[in-house]
């Protein structure tokens, strides 16, 4: 990063080339400046009635399936600033282009309107960050209480997982990566795979050089090249 440091950040776009195992530091990854975070979980249940309910107990009723469905969406605004990137892959050199905030916008634009069978343009997953007392047994980290302040505790990543206390009737069992704090150095770091919905930018002479954002990061398992490659 040009200027900042790159451990400061708490909300990454990454490209699907880090699959491939170029993913050191932030290699193939966008970090963002974001002012504000918007988490959505829509649960689908069928909702139906039951025929003469009404005419036998007196009192109509609905039957109700939930079948564990929902859409889950994160909506994220902020500011595109001028900022250097770290592209890799294959065998060639890293390349570290300073970007001015334009280029940002149409860089990502250009991405979103890409393919998901191109490495090098899907951003297939987001990283939000947020600060975590307990882990995946509802027990403190370490070095950590209930009386820590916010601003001194680690991070982990935000996802829909439950933790293993919580799963000991699901097949999921232990989801203690999850909820370990991160430290920057983890091979893969784990996140919100999924696809931008949508990308919109505002380019205005108040904000200059700066440029407003407003990105739509939906959860889900999105076929791809890696993934139809098993």
């Amino acid at each position: 990063m040009a200027g900042e440091n790159f451990a400061n950040f708490k909300v990454f776009l990454e490209l699907q080339r880090r699959n491939d195992g170029f993913k050191d530091g932030n290699q193939n990854r966008i970090p963002l400046f974001v002012d504000s975070i918007t988490i959505n979980t829509s649960k689908t249940v069928m909702n139906m009635g039951i025929p003469f309910s009404g005419a036998v107990t007196g009192e109509s009723l609905n039957l109700a399936f939930d079948v564990g469905m929902a859409q889950k969406t994160i909506n994220l605004s902020g500011q595109l600033l001028g900022q250097t990137l770290v592209k890799k892959k294959g065998s060639a050199a890293e390349k570290t282009p300073n970007l001015t905030a334009f280029e940002m916008a149409q860089l990502i634009h250009s991405y979103v309107d890409g393919s998901s069978f191109q490495d090098d343009q899907n951003l297939n997953k987001l990283i939000v960050l947020i600060p975590s007392r307990v882990d995946e047994t509802f027990s403190y980290h370490g070095g950590v209480s209930g009386t820590t302040d916010v601003s001194d505790l680690p991070f982990i990543p935000f996802t829909w997982k439950n933790r293993g206390y919580d799963n000991e009737f699901t097949s999921q069992g232990s989801n203690s990566e999850y909820f370990t704090p991160y430290t920057g150095a983890e091979d893969v770091t784990l996140g919100i795979t999924g696809f931008i919905r949508s990308f919109n930018t505002t380019i205005t002479g108040a904000e200059f050089p700066a440029i407003g954002f407003t990105l739509d990061f939906e959860e889900g398992l999105v076929l791809s090249e890696n993934f139809l490659d098993g």
